[in-house]
């Protein structure tokens, strides 16, 4: 019994194309609606990048993106296009959007040019050959398309979309060219981060001043971004006058003397243990390392290093309210004493998650397979919804497993974990260097709970 295919159509058509050779978004659409009728494929959405060719920079195809967002939602199970030449165009892209699509167990199919695929050696052949042959193609246009950019900018005229356009400014249409102008409505907030920075000379300052000053949502790295953007000065590459300036080049070099003193460098003598193993409570991001050093002896000048761990979206952004700093030597305190036992704890969740997971035995594979096609017919009559069908789905494909094989839950061996805890492994660890203590922990553990309290409430090891 196969599982209904969850089918992502893309297409794409450049206007030239359009219009030379009629190759329109509705003629592709029909066709591969139709090769996924044929073949028992629902369709969960049609991604369509009008007006763009396949040169065009990955990040600019919005159809793309959007596809990629819903592979990554575990939405999409293949997607299909009319021919390659539809899909990528160059071998970098290409690759890119495939590292994704392999990560999600995604496949394509180029409907019309069968004999390119992933899953064959000719395939990749035929697939690489025509990639190159595109990627030539983009090269050899290369300087043209320069050339004529570069032309636009000196012109003063706008490159880009609407929603590239940075804080402050605005498009307007002179003299039938589009140009970026001071939008005024935005000119006051410019100005004030431009002003309180220059005197307060503070980044995380400046950033809640504008947050409770205008009620925004202005975060760190849109500040930066605007410390470091030419635009503010009418610069754009080698056009000086651009566009229309928010300082003058002394108040810029001033800017840029104050960000380059409020640079953090990295800090060579700390290292941080448990860095992605920790996830902040409330938002869910991953805790970053941070620290600071204090001297414990003043006639020697030995010096202590202290690491923490803090949510940067709440210490950073001021988007989170998990404002505290979980301490490295606490948390290495923590499981050195209690690894034994939460260990123990963790072995106790696993089994009851087994017990759970146990199917009930007494049915027979036909009965089984009859209830998966019947599954089947409902969703695609459009009575169940897609996340009843898939849990009902995943269900009786284990149970069906589970009959087959007629064997117990398997339970992962993991005596390596009880070996190192029946041995002196504290004598071993306090022996070990700081990267060999980080390797050590990042080996054996995959998450450390903590409540908001940030109290460690659970470990979960491989």
């Amino acid at each position: 019994m196969n599982k209904i295919q969850r089918a992502a159509i893309y297409i794409r058509v450049s206007t030239s194309e359009q219009a030379m050779h009629g190759k329109s978004l509705q003629a592709q659409k029909e066709c591969l609606e139709k090769y996924a009728l044929d073949h028992g494929m629902t369709v969960m959405g049609v991604y369509a990048d009008e007006g763009q060719t396949a040169r065009k920079e990955l990040k600019k195809r919005k159809a793309i993106h959007k596809l990629l967002e819903d592979v990554k939602r575990h939405e999409v199970d293949v997607i299909l296009f009319w021919k390659m030449d539809r899909w990528f165009r160059n071998v970098s892209d290409f690759y890119k959007v495939q590292d994704i699509l392999d990560q999600f167990n995604t496949k394509w199919i180029a409907i019309a040019e069968p004999n390119m695929n992933m899953e064959t050696r000719d395939g990749r052949l035929n697939l690489n050959i025509m990639l190159s042959i595109g990627q030539n193609e983009v090269d050899t246009t290369s300087e043209r398309i320069k050339f004529t950019v570069n032309n636009m900018i000196e012109n003063g005229r706008l490159v880009w979309g609407e929603k590239n356009i940075p804080l402050g400014y605005k498009i307007e249409t002179i003299n039938g060219e589009k140009k970026m102008v001071k939008n005024e409505e935005e000119a006051a907030i410019v100005e004030e981060v431009y002003s309180f920075f220059l005197k307060h000379q503070s980044k995380r300052k400046t950033m809640l001043h504008i947050q409770e000053t205008f009620g925004i949502e202005f975060t760190y790295s849109k500040l930066r971004t605007m410390l470091s953007s030419e635009f503010y000065i009418g610069k754009y590459r080698n056009c000086l006058n651009y566009c229309p300036a928010y300082l003058t080049h002394n108040q810029w070099e001033q800017i840029q003397r104050i960000s380059k003193h409020n640079i953090k460098l990295g800090r060579s003598d700390r290292v941080y243990y448990f860095t992605s193993l920790i996830h902040c409570p409330v938002c869910g991001q991953k805790l970053v390392g941070t620290g600071c050093s204090s001297i414990i002896n003043r006639k020697t000048g030995e010096k202590r290093t202290y690491c923490y761990y803090r949510c940067n979206k709440s210490r950073i952004d001021n988007l989170c309210s998990y404002r505290h700093r979980l301490s490295q030597n606490l948390i290495e305190e923590y499981l050195l004493n209690n690894l034994e036992n939460e260990f123990e704890k963790y072995l106790i969740r696993c089994s009851k998650i087994n017990e759970k997971r146990k199917i009930k035995k007494g049915r027979n594979l036909d009965s089984i397979h009859a209830e998966m096609e019947r599954l089947n017919v409902l969703f695609q009559k459009g009575r169940i919804t897609f996340e009843y069908y898939e849990e009902q789905y995943t269900r009786l494909e284990n149970e069906s497993t589970s009959v087959q094989a007629s064997e117990p839950v398997k339970i992962y061996n993991r005596n390596y974990i009880k070996n190192l805890l029946n041995n002196d492994f504290v004598t071993i660890y306090n022996k070990l260097t700081p990267e060999n203590k980080q390797a050590f922990w990042r080996g054996i553990i995959s998450e450390i709970y903590v409540n908001a309290d940030s109290i460690i409430t659970g470990v979960d090891f491989f």
